[in-house]
C-alpha cells in the first residue's frame, strides 16, 4: 500500500507512524501511531527534541557515514525507537530532508515497523514527505490565524454553546485563561460557583489578587519565573496555595498554569476538604502522640516474613535509642533485651501466631543510658482472609518501669513492716523474759531480807542476796539503756563528744571489762602485738560500747575451751579493729539482719542466751555515726570475724560535739 497517492488528499493517518522535524531538531508534528507505540499521547511531543524520541542505529546506505540526525541525508536507516518504561524498538525508517516555500528546512520520518517501504515501487518519498510536511504547516497556520482573529473576550466566558463547552462546564475543576499583564479572558461555571465571583467582578482585579497575602510573595515569584518565557515557548508551573473568595471565606486550591503565548491556562482542583481531613488527622495524630507520651506508650506492626518492625516515635524513647541511628530489626531488638527474658517473649509470639489470638507479656530490656527499664506488650493478630494465616502483629508497648519499682517498694515495705511487726513480737516475748528474771530475784531476795527469814540482817546469807540484787539491777538498767540508745539513734538525737583517743589503751580497757565473763565462760581471750601509738578521733563511750558489744557477744556465742583473737592495725586514713572467735557460726542467710534491732538468730523459745537483740544494731549505728563501716564473716560450726572500720577523723556534723573533759562526759555504761 503506498503511503498515499499523489491524488489522494495528504490528510492525517492515525495508524501511519510519522513525524515531521524543524532545522532546530524540535519535533513539530507527531501522528497518533507514534505516541502509541512510545507509551505517551503524540500531543506531547510537539516542541521536544528528535534525541529524545528516537536515535539512529545505522544506515542501509554505505555512502550514509554520519548518523547524527542534523546531518542525516534522505535515505533508509534502522532506528530505536524510546519507549516509556520499556526496551528501545528498533525498526526501519525513512528519513527525508524538505526544503519548505518559505525557506524553512524540514525533516520528515517515516516509520517502518514492517519493512514495507523499501519494498514499494514507483514511490516518490520525497514528493510524498514535501507534500505531507506542507500540508501540516499550512494546517498550523490556519489554526493559529483562526485563533488570533477569535481572541476571547471576558463578555464570553460562559455564552458558549459548542460540544467542548459542555464538556467543560461539567467538571469540578476551575478552568480559566488570562492574559500576561493578569486580566482574565474567561473561566468555566466551576470558577464562578467556588470562588463566588462573576465574570464582570473576575474583570476588575488580577489573578494574583485572588491569592491569599501570605502565599502571594511565593506564587509571584514562580509566575514571574513563567512569565518570563518566551513568547514561542510553553512553560508550565504547579503549586497549592489558599484563594480568597467573595464571601470573605477561604479555599484551598492546587493550582497548574501554562502559558502559550500571550495566554495563561489555568486548572484548579478545589483540596478545601482534603487539606481539612488532614489538619483534622495532623490534630488527632498530635493528641495521640501527646496521650502516648504522657502514657509512655508506643505502637508497633510487623510483618511476620520481614525482619524489620515499623516503630512509632514513642518506642524509639521507651527503648532510649536514636530514630536516626537505630534500625528495629529482630537482631538489634533482641540485642536489647535481657537474654533471660528472650526464650519467653519468643514462645508468646510463636504461640500468637500458632492459636491467632491477642496476646500480652512483659520483658525487661538493658537501657542504653544504664539501668534496666521494664515494658508491657500487648498484640494482635492480623490474618489474610484469603489463606487464614497470621500475616502481621501488631500492638502497643508501654513502659512500667516507674509502676513496676513502686510495686516493688510497696511489697519490700510491707515485708519490712511485717518483719519488723514480728521482731518487736519478739522482742516484747524476750523482754517479758529478760525483765522477770532479774524481777523476781529482786523481788524475792529484798522481801526475805526485808521479813528477815533468815535471822537478823546481820546474817552473812543476806550479803549474797544483796549481791544478787545488784547484779539484777545492773542487768536491768542495761536493757533499759539499750533501749533509750536505740530510741536516740532513730530519731537522730543521739550526740557524740568526740576526743583524741588511743585505740590500743580503750582496747585493753574493754577486754579487761569483759575478762570476768570469759573466764567463766571459759572462753580464751587473746590480744597480741596491740599497738600503742594509733589515735583516732572519736566518743570514748561510743567506741567502748561498741567493742563490749562485740567482745561480749564474741565470748557469749563461743562454746567452753574456745578462744576470742582481738587485732588492731592502722588502715589508710584511719583503723581496723578485727575480733574473731572460734564459735557457733552464723547461718549465711541470717548474717543480714543480726545487725537489724530486735533480732537474734535463735528463735525467743530455743535460744540458750540471754539479750534485747539491740546490741548488734547499736553497734552497727554507732559506727555508722562515725563514719565507718561494719563486716561481718561467719561459718556455721568454725567461728565468726567481725571487722570495724572507723576513719581517723570524724566530718562536721551537727551531732558531733567535742569532750571538754572526762567530768562533762555522759556516764559511760558497759
Amino acid at each position: 500500500m503506498p503511503i498515499w497517492s499523489r491524488s489522494a488528499q495528504p490528510g492525517i493517518d492515525n495508524d501511519t507512524m510519522r513525524c515531521i522535524v524543524d532545522e532546530k531538531g524540535n519535533v513539530v508534528f507527531a501522528s497518533p501511531a507514534v505516541g502509541w507505540s512510545l507509551g505517551i499521547n503524540a500531543t506531547t511531543l510537539a516542541s521536544k527534541p528528535i534525541g529524545a524520541v528516537l536515535d539512529v542505529v545505522s544506515s542501509h546506505d554505505s555512502h550514509h557515514q554520519a548518523l547524527d540526525f542534523s546531518e542525516l541525508v534522505s535515505g533508509f536507516y534502522d532506528v530505536a525507537l524510546l519507549r516509556q518504561k520499556r526496551d528501545p524498538l528498533i525498526l526501519q525508517a525513512r528519513i527525508d530532508r524538505i526544503d519548505a516555500p518559505d525557506r524553512k528546512k524540514f525533516t520528515v520520518v517515516w516509520l517502518d515497523p514492517d519493512n514495507r517501504l523499501k519494498r514499494q515501487k514507483n514511490n516518490d518519498f520525497n514528493q510524498a514527505a514535501s507534500a505531507f510536511a506542507t500540508f501540516i504547516i499550512d494546517t498550523q497556520k490556519k489554526s493559529e490565524e483562526k485563533f488570533c482573529e477569535q481572541a476571547p473576550e471576558l463578555g464570553y466566558i460562559s455564552k458558549a454553546d459548542g460540544e467542548l463547552r459542555h464538556f467543560l462546564n461539567l467538571t469540578s475543576d476551575l478552568l480559566g485563561v488570562y492574559r500576561r499583564d493578569g486580566s482574565f479572558v474567561r473561566v468555566n461555571p466551576a470558577f464562578n460557583s467556588i470562588l463566588g465571583f462573576s465574570d464582570g467582578e473576575l474583570k476588575l482585579f488580577p489573578f494574583i489578587d485572588l491569592i491569599l497575602p501570605e502565599d502571594r510573595d511565593r506564587v509571584q515569584a514562580l509566575m514571574q519565573h513563567m512569565l518570563q518565557a518566551p513568547v514561542d515557548q510553553e512553560m508550565r508551573i504547579d503549586f497549592e496555595s489558599g484563594a480568597r473568595c467573595k464571601d470573605g471565606s477561604t479555599r484551598w486550591l492546587k493550582w497548574i498554569h501554562k502559558v502559550m503565548g500571550e495566554h495563561i491556562y489555568i486548572v484548579a482542583r478545589d483540596v478545601t476538604n482534603i487539606k481539612q481531613h488532614e489538619a483534622e488527622l495532623c490534630r488527632r495524630e498530635a493528641q495521640l502522640l501527646e496521650s502516648q507520651k504522657i502514657g509512655r506508650m508506643g505502637h508497633w506492626y510487623w510483618e511476620v516474613d520481614r525482619q524489620i518492625m515499623e516503630w512509632s516515635d514513642q518506642i524509639y524513647t521507651i527503648f532510649g535509642v536514636d530514630k536516626n541511628n537505630f534500625s528495629p530489626t529482630v537482631d538489634n531488638i533482641n540485642a536489647l533485651l535481657l537474654k533471660r527474658d528472650l526464650g519467653r517473649i519468643h514462645r508468646a509470639f510463636q504461640r500468637a501466631l500458632l492459636r491467632k489470638k491477642d496476646y500480652q507479656l512483659e520483658f525487661r530490656l538493658r537501657f542504653p543510658r544504664g539501668g534496666i527499664r521494664y515494658i508491657h506488650c500487648e498484640g494482635r493478630c492480623k490474618v489474610n482472609v484469603k489463606t487464614g494465616q497470621v500475616e502481621a502483629l501488631f500492638g502497643i508497648m508501654q513502659d512500667i518501669t516507674e509502676r513496676t519499682l513502686h510495686e516493688k517498694a510497696l511489697r519490700e515495705a510491707k515485708d519490712a513492716a511485717e518483719q519488723a511487726y514480728a521482731s518487736k513480737t519478739r522482742f516484747l516475748a524476750n523482754m517479758s523474759h529478760e525483765l522477770r528474771t532479774p524481777l523476781n530475784a529482786i523481788i524475792g531476795f529484798s522481801e526475805m531480807i526485808q521479813r528477815q527469814l533468815l535471822g537478823p540482817v546481820g546474817n552473812a546469807r543476806y550479803l549474797d542476796y544483796i549481791g544478787g540484787i545488784h547484779e539484777s539491777g545492773e542487768h536491768l538498767l542495761n536493757l533499759i539503756n539499750d533501749i533509750l540508745d536505740m530510741s536516740k539513734i532513730e530519731i537522730g538525737k543521739y550526740e557524740l563528744y568526740v576526743e583524741e583517743i588511743n585505740v590500743g589503751k580503750i582496747i585493753r580497757l574493754a577486754v579487761h571489762m569483759v575478762e570476768g565473763r570469759a573466764q567463766e565462760a571459759q572462753v580464751r581471750l587473746i590480744l597480741d602485738d596491740l599497738p600503742d601509738y594509733v589515735q583516732i578521733v572519736a566518743d570514748r563511750r561510743a567506741l567502748m560500747q561498741i567493742l563490749l558489744n562485740i567482745l561480749s557477744n564474741a565470748v557469749k556465742f563461743t562454746n567452753p575451751g574456745g578462744s576470742v583473737e582481738i587485732r588492731c592495725q592502722q588502715e589508710l586514713g584511719g583503723v581496723a579493729i578485727v575480733v574473731s572467735d572460734t564459735g557457733v557460726g552464723i547461718p549465711k542467710d541470717k548474717i543480714g539482719i543480726v545487725t537489724m534491732p530486735f533480732e537474734q538468730v535463735d528463735s525467743e523459745l530455743t535460744r540458750k542466751h540471754e539479750g534485747s537483740g539491740l546490741g548488734l544494731a547499736i553497734t552497727k549505728d554507732l559506727i555508722n555515726l562515725h563514719g565507718g563501716t561494719l563486716d561481718i564473716a561467719s561459718e556455721l560450726g568454725i567461728g565468726t570475724t567481725v571487722t570495724v572500720l572507723l576513719p581517723a577523723k570524724l566530718s562536721e556534723s551537727s551531732n558531733v560535739r567535742a569532750a571538754v573533759n572526762a567530768a562533762t562526759m555522759p556516764e559511760m555504761v558497759g
